[in-house]
């Protein structure tokens, strides 16, 4: 019993560490959202992404989700496989499967906590392993503040879902070191799963990161690893990803022929970055609260503006950072910096996180701040360690930096002063606050070195501090009120209804105006208009074969009008102020297209030559004809011709006349024609769910029945119940042979790898368990005694005096207050 009683204020005391971790983290972040909360009516309205994007998709998959739609889901571009389009955004994210015991309406209204809920847990996670490298615990759960609101972090408030990899990070490491130190099982396997589960982008930067992490630690005295523990490691890896392969299998097989992962780096690209502001952009980042995303301030540049470029660390920059790689030479910190600092400036090595991909992230800066916050933290604690060094190098950057926004620029033959920084208010006042703490952070370390008390007070700072940049960030990219609140009126409101609505006996597609990407969404209309990274590739070949960039997003412009009667668009909504004069009825430059009614703050106009999903064509056009049309002529020729490759003329070309040249051209007169002549032969009936779609059609002959729904390998179909193939016509859409008659067409999606990624986790599951029983059995737990301790400094006797001190001060400050409580 005795042994008993010491043991518990231990645990209680730890326990009440890890609550405090996560209350600062959680709470810092809420003090800087509540009053734009208040401002936009209980919302928080960010700006860009957060709003086009994680709001509507939060949305629409709650949507899916509660009703059990999981398969296609059809508010997503023109189409799109539900898991793998969103496992990217926030299907593996714990924090969205609690959104799903939430009512629509309260959706968005939860998401600045769960934002605030995941800075909370950054913390706690951060604080759990960096305290296993420092004495003084207040020096951990400084460093798991630093981790929390890093650069890195501030940056991505902009991208909601990157908070779900950064806050569980800290995990893998942990599980690592129990694993090779302390024989701990099962716990690297369970961990693995769940940032796979998380985010498969990220996870491919994690495993590059967790080989270098492992690599570097074999050359410290208190990383026990041997060949033995080496291939445990690597078989809870495999068992990790096992269980993960539910949705980890799906979405690698919708991501893969993403022409984003595809691309990759040759020839000088793989050793220089082409963009010349890149290393110095890096180099802001780790001294100086990061640019807000979108807007790169002081080195000004059209690439990469969402590259996730953040370091800085909170009040002490890389002073503490800088100090400790001068003074720790052949610690293992200071080899995996070195390391990771080349691999950002070498483009193929910065790639090698992301699966060698060509395109410029610096989204797996978030592991080596980690480190960063652990060398602080240590700096911090080990007073052997001066800073003089860090900080008169980082108030030399500051210096620098402030100088370089002095230099003149010329636009239009005239010289401008104090205008190189794209906003300067801005850069002039993160220097300031960047300068500030560089200052309290020096005051900080001189009262350690005048042996007054200092770790407490320097967790206040820092904590303080943490809330002074999150605003210098947040409070630049949110939307003024008047804007949110119309953003809000708009698009979020479920009291502003829009009029028009789909059923699954009724559908149509919808088309918006510029500036309002997935508004439709928040509506649960589909729309053609999409801004959604992950969609089927086929949807991506289809725009490039126009000549239409379909990157991130599906944005065709209202020149295109011929693609609003090839994809069933019924109804177009505008948002643009237009000019109104007298009685004269709003316009729109889309043929077909009548002013209907003023809704929502949209002007809604409806497409008088609308063609039901579902139709046949008279005539068609051959690939190799195809590929020789001018990109200016091929829209309009979609409604008259359907495009077919020589298997498929083989097969079905009796059935439509080859289109002649004499035809191609046509003009808006022909398209409205056109569409009278689709619309005539369009199915009868159509419906649809997440399973597919039914059609019933009458024939005179036999022909191809072209739906606009893109094709994917998880389609199937039948005709009268009979099975037939789904051809790849018109690039990237599906049709079906049909007889002559009445028919019955149905479609079948099943998500592609779901069933086997199913079994494989299944198994996985069953492994981990026999793994679990035999080592139960087997291994032997090193005790935590009995492990050489990761703190490889002594504690000094002024030190521990100190830390006595503190305790002692926060012991009396409880007391008094239940004294006065009482």
């Amino acid at each position: 019993m005795k042994h008993l009683t010491l043991r518990r204020p231990c645990l209680r005391d730890e326990l009440r560490r890890y609550l405090l971790a996560f209350l600062l983290g959680f709470g810092s972040l809420l003090v800087v959202i509540i009053p734009i909360m208040i401002a936009d009516g209980g919302y928080f309205i960010y700006y860009g992404d957060y709003n086009s994007q994680q709001i509507p998709f939060y949305n629409l998959a709650n949507d899916a989700v509660r009703s059990g739609s999981m398969g296609w889901n059809w508010y997503t571009d023109l189409g799109a496989n539900f898991i793998g389009s969103y496992a990217f955004y926030l299907l593996g994210s714990p924090f969205f499967w609690l959104t799903t015991i939430l009512p629509r309406s309260w959706v968005t209204f939860s998401m600045p906590f769960l934002l605030c809920l995941k800075h909370g847990i950054a913390s706690l996670t951060a604080y759990a392993y960096i305290q296993r490298f420092v004495r003084n615990k207040d020096a951990a759960l400084i460093g798991g503040m630093l981790y929390a609101f890093s650069g890195f972090q501030l940056f991505n408030i902009f991208f909601n879902h990157f908070q779900d990899v950064t806050e569980f990070f800290p995990l893998l490491l942990i599980a690592m070191e129990e694993c090779v130190n302390q024989n701990r099982r099962g716990v690297f396997a369970l961990s693995v799963a769940l940032l796979a589960v998380i985010n498969y982008f990220f996870f491919t930067g994690q495993v590059v990161f967790l080989v270098l992490y492992f690599i570097v630690r074999c050359f410290s005295k208190d990383f026990h690893a041997t060949p033995k523990k080496f291939f445990v490691l690597l078989l809870e890896a495999v068992m990790g990803v096992m269980l993960a392969c539910a949705i980890l299998l799906p979405a690698a097989l919708a991501v893969l022929e993403n022409n984003r992962v595809s691309e990759h780096l040759y020839g000088m690209d793989m050793v220089a970055y082409n963009d010349r502001t890149r290393l110095w952009r890096i180099l802001l980042s780790l001294f100086m609260i990061p640019d807000v995303p979108a807007r790169p301030n002081l080195f000004s540049s059209d690439n990469a503006k969402w590259a996730s470029i953040g370091g800085y660390l909170p009040l002490f920059s890389m002073a503490g950072v800088l100090s400790f790689l001068k003074q720790r030479d052949g610690h293992w910190a200071k080899r995996l910096t070195l390391i990771c600092a080349v691999c950002a400036c070498v483009p193929i090595l910065n790639s090698a996180f992301y699966a060698l991909n060509g395109s410029y992230y610096a989204r797996w800066f978030y592991m080596p701040i980690l480190i960063l916050a652990m060398m602080t933290a240590y700096g911090l604690d080990n007073r052997e360690i001066q800073w003089k060094y860090g900080f008169r190098i980082c108030f030399g950057f500051m210096a620098a930096f402030g100088l370089i926004s002095l230099l003149p620029t010329k636009e239009n033959d005239k010289i401008k002063w104090f205008s190189f920084a794209e906003y300067p208010l801005h850069f002039y006042l993160v220097l300031a606050v960047c300068v500030g703490g560089l200052v309290i952070g020096a005051y900080l370390l001189h009262r350690r070195q005048k042996a007054k008390l200092f770790m407490r007070l320097t967790l206040i700072y820092t904590t303080g501090f943490c809330i002074a940049c999150t605003m210098t960030v947040v409070y630049f990219g949110a939307f003024a009120p008047a804007r949110a609140r119309t953003y809000v009126d708009h698009a979020i409101d479920p009291k502003q209804e829009i009029s028009v609505s789909v059923s699954e006996d009724d559908f149509f597609r919808v088309d918006i105006s510029e500036n309002c990407d997935n508004y439709p969404m928040l509506w649960k209309l589909p729309c053609m208009r999409t801004f959604h990274s992950i969609v089927p590739v086929s949807i991506m070949e289809f725009y490039d074969s126009l000549g239409i960039t379909r990157d991130v997003a599906s944005r065709a412009d209202t020149s295109y009008y011929a693609l609003r009667g090839l994809f069933s668009v019924k109804y177009y909504f505008d948002q643009e102020e237009l000019m109104m004069l007298g009685d004269i009825e709003p316009k729109i430059d889309l043929p077909g297209f009548e002013y209907e009614t003023t809704e929502n703050g949209f002007q809604r106009f409806r497409n008088t030559e609308y063609v039901p999903m579902g139709f046949t064509f008279d005539t068609y056009i051959s690939k190799e004809m195809w590929d020789g049309t001018a990109e200016n002529q091929r829209t309009n020729l979609l409604m008259r011709a359907l495009i077919l490759s020589e298997k498929q003329i083989d097969k079905y070309g009796d059935w439509m006349q080859s289109l002649s040249t004499e035809d191609v051209r046509m003009t808006e007169t022909d398209y409205l024609a056109e569409c009278g002549e689709r619309a005539a032969s369009a199915c009868d009936t159509f419906s649809y769910d997440s399973d597919g779609f039914e059609a019933t059609i009458t024939l005179d002959s036999p022909n191809l029945v072209f739906f606009s729904v893109p094709y994917d390998e998880g389609w199937s179909a039948t005709v009268n119940g009979e099975p037939v193939s789904v051809e790849q016509v018109d690039i990237g859409f599906m049709a079906v042979p049909v007889e002559a008659g009445d028919d019955t067409i149905v479609f079948t999606y099943e998500t592609p790898g779901l069933k086997a990624g199913i079994w494989i986790s299944l198994g996985g599951v069953v492994l981990l368990v026999g793994y679990l029983l035999v080592c139960h059995k087997v291994v032997k737990r090193t005790p935590a005694d009995e492990v050489i301790s990761c703190i490889d400094y002594p504690e000094s006797a002024e030190a521990a005096a100190l830390a006595a001190l503190e305790e002692q001060t926060d012991t009396n400050k409880k007391s008094k207050a239940k004294k006065k409580s009482k």
